[in-house]
């Protein structure tokens, strides 16, 4: 079964024969805007295969400085694996893509139609935020249970306060008013995290409110991180169809990003970002001390 394959360690990334190998290397990595580095490895490969099967391989999200040269490129084309990467502060630089088997133009101009109708954009627009509101409500719901007293009571309020929003999704009229209402849902959501953490947990881990660019402290980090492997998650799914990344309807078009990816990453970032931030600081899988 093929699955995403993500590689930490810095090296070397080569074909060996008809399979990958990583021939790791030792150093410490230095930062890749360095004014003094001079694009030359900065650290030393061991001379040791560490190969994997290509078969194995749905994608590979590379974190570490890995060398490369044409044959894996040609060889990964061949394969139909792209490849994402990331720079050393974990932040998405590029992609590796091969080239498009799945193409229609047709699809494509009646996506670019879609979006130049602002009546059939809402309707695309306000399907996205309703599931991402959706899936909001799930994990409220999942950690409701589990709390008692005052936290109870805020989230009760809060899933009140979510259905109103929910209610008044149909009466938005345009994109930025649908925007206003899903930056409201998400804020009334984030203030609920301290309680889904606990106490013990958000002593060490304080939120207070959603920040970027950059993240203001560690869980804010955390976020910002999972946030940008789901986007290269759902960019990998879009690969799949014909359907044109850059084309979206929820955010706005622009140079140099996958606005389409950004549409479905809101869908999919309470269940899988999320849920799983929660469970690694909680089981202390990851402390402070880790960033």
């Amino acid at each position: 079964m093929k699955k995403p394959h993500y590689l930490f360690s810095s090296g070397r990334l080569r074909r060996q024969h008809n399979t990958l190998a990583l021939e790791r290397a030792t150093g410490e990595r230095t930062p890749d805007d360095d004014p003094t580095d001079e694009g030359l490895p900065s650290v030393t490969p061991d001379g040791k295969n560490h190969p994997f099967p290509v078969e194995t391989v749905d994608s590979l999200y590379i974190f570490g400085e890995v060398d490369i040269n044409t044959k894996l490129i040609t060889f990964l084309g061949q394969q139909g694996i792209p490849t994402f990467f990331y720079d050393y502060y974990g932040y998405y630089t590029a992609t590796l893509y091969p080239r498009e088997s799945q193409l229609s133009g047709r699809l494509r101009v009646d996506q670019a139609r879609h979006y130049l109708s602002p009546k059939r954009r809402l309707v695309l627009a306000r399907a996205f935020v309703e599931s991402a509101l959706f899936n909001i409500e799930r994990v409220i719901k999942y950690y409701q249970p589990r709390l008692s007293g005052d936290e109870q009571l805020a989230v009760q309020k809060t899933l009140l306060d979510l259905k109103r929003d929910r209610d008044a999704l149909p009466l938005t009229v345009d994109i930025p008013t649908l925007m206003a209402v899903e930056g409201r849902i998400r804020d009334r959501y984030y203030r609920l995290w301290p309680y889904f953490l606990g106490p013990e947990v958000a002593a060490r881990f304080p939120f207070n409110k959603r920040e970027r660019r950059p993240p203001s402290n560690e869980l804010n980090a955390l976020i910002s991180f999972g946030n940008s492997l789901c986007y290269t998650t759902v960019l990998r799914q879009i690969y799949r169809t014909a359907l044109d990344p850059t084309v979206a309807f929820l955010h706005e078009p622009g140079d140099r990003r996958f606005s389409l990816a950004l549409d479905l990453a809101e869908v999919f970032k309470p269940l899988l970002v999320d849920r799983m931030i929660f469970r690694l600081i909680k089981t202390a899988e990851l402390t402070p001390k880790h960033f």
